[in-house]
């Protein structure tokens, strides 16, 4: 009855009747209508709903209210499907002309527009690069990775790239949201002259999805980099020049259903707007520390999975995430001690960057110090632990080096070619840290740093720092 309904009070705008997308399969390049309230408030603009990656319109009422929240509160609507695989630049200029064919059906009247993820980029991309922001007031972004995501950083490491790729998630959208090249995209788009023509609310969340779901492990991950819902950190959500509304406990999923956030942000879509919450700068800082707890590795086992990697002493618990192509009942870990332990949860994962992958969850309390080994048949793989440690804390603020350590970096290498597309342009690596002045040919740099060391007890330990930057055409280094 519910699909029924949809199909009754949503009207396909360049598309045959019925064609309302869903999922993936939504039809780049058309817009939905949906059914008029029954009486229009002229205070009240028209919304039109953006979605992120690996999505598509259908995604604001399909197991979502937020369609029927708008329209139960008096809110003409319209729905637009993008690439989902495509970066800003290709969906900002398709986004541009969209917003002006609808801005011109509801009869020039300016419209607000909500971006979730992926979308809040792609919609500041059409309104100051492509010029849509004459159509637009006000835009809304939940939960949008305006400085990029770390997910994406680990997404297109040398540990993880292939793993990526192998389940359909190694594109144009997920390398454009490396946080180096955000840095680099917010360079040029913050001081561009049209980045003020518009009012930009942002709200970001801060709760992880269930014990072993995709949310959760990339909560896990993230956690390094602060407070965030499982794909982007809250200062990711943060605009610079924007507002902030609020930011609640919210996963990344949650944050765009109706009946979580529409009464959170239904005041900024108004004609008269409230007294601003919580402006935020560009002066302010926002550049995550490199993430201290994390133990990285992947790669593909032609036979049997042998892997291995180092808990200090001291540590409090950890957990992993071990991702794979495929289901592995049979994996294991298996302590310094001998005693062997079985995945707490397996899920597929129906995220964003590793969606399709299986995610085997282990959670250990109280782990003996040494070597762990992760034993299991031949796979794709790609395992993430994260330390509950007090060395964390001492890596970060040890300045008398009673921590020593060594380094070692591998990285990526993107090149851009004429129509702004990241391309694989080649690897290098080097022994000891990585300064800016190493790097020097323009493009998106993704590195990956294998640390190890002993601690101030001589005690031996292990971490990874992933990270990107962008060396632009003048040399310059963005973070």
């Amino acid at each position: 009855m519910s699909l029924l309904m949809v199909l009754l009070l949503m009207v396909p705008v360049g598309a045959r009747a019925g064609d309302l997308g869903g999922g993936t399969s939504g039809v780049p390049g058309t817009w939905y209508l949906g059914s008029d309230p029954s009486w229009v408030d002229p205070a009240k603009a028209p919304i039109v709903f953006i979605h992120g990656y690996n999505s598509s319109a259908s995604v604001w009422w399909d197991g979502n209210d937020m369609y029927q929240t708008a329209l139960a509160n008096g809110y003409q609507t319209a729905f637009i499907d993008l690439y989902p695989e495509r970066d800003m630049w290709d969906n900002g200029a398709m986004l541009a002309g969209k917003l002006k064919q609808i801005y011109e059906y509801f009869g020039n009247k300016k419209l607000v527009v909500v971006g979730h993820s992926k979308g809040g980029v792609d919609t500041q991309t059409a309104l100051v690069h492509y010029g849509a922001h004459q159509y637009v007031s006000n835009v809304i972004t939940l939960s949008s990775p305006h400085h990029g995501t770390q997910l994406s950083d680990l997404a297109h490491s040398s540990s993880a790239w292939w793993l990526a790729a192998l389940v359909g998630n190694n594109n144009d959208a997920t390398r454009s949201l490396q946080t180096g090249n955000m840095s680099y995209f917010r360079s040029i788009t913050d001081s561009h002259s049209n980045s003020s023509k518009n009012r930009y609310y942002t709200l970001g969340g801060y709760k992880w999805g269930s014990f072993g779901s995709a949310l959760y492990w990339g909560g896990l991950y993230l956690s390094s980099y602060g407070s965030n819902d499982g794909v982007v950190t809250v200062a990711s959500s943060r605009l610079p020049g924007g507002t902030i509304v609020r930011e609640g406990a919210w996963n990344h999923t949650t944050i765009r259903e109706g009946s979580n956030t529409f009464s959170v942000f239904k005041p900024y879509t108004m004609s008269e707007q409230p007294a601003v919450a919580s402006a935020f700068s560009a002066a302010e800082s926002i550049v995550a520390e490199h993430g201290t707890n994390q133990i990285v590795k992947g790669r593909k086992a032609e036979k049997a999975i042998k892997e291995s990697f180092v808990i200090e002493d001291g540590a409090e618990g950890f957990q992993m995430a071990f991702l794979s192509e495929k289901k592995l009942a049979s994996l294991k870990l298996k302590g310094p001690d001998g005693q062997e332990y079985k995945a707490a949860k397996i899920a597929q994962d129906k995220g964003d960057f590793f969606k399709g992958a299986w995610v085997h969850t282990f959670d250990i309390a109280k782990p003996a110090a040494g070597k762990w080994n992760v034993t299991g048949p031949a796979a794709a793989y790609l395992l993430v632990v994260g330390i509950d440690s007090p060395l964390d804390v001492e890596l970060k603020k040890d300045k008398n080096q009673s921590v020593k350590a060594s380094y070692k970096t591998k990285w990526i290498k993107y090149d851009r070619d004429s129509k702004k597309k990241l391309k694989e342009a080649g690897k290098g690596s080097k022994t000891g840290k990585v300064l800016d002045g190493d790097l020097t040919d323009p493009g998106v740099y993704n590195l990956t740093t294998e640390v190890t060391g002993v601690d101030a007890k001589g005690k031996p330990f292990e971490r990874t720092i992933i990270e990107s930057i962008y060396v632009d055409e003048n040399g310059k280094t963005h973070r």
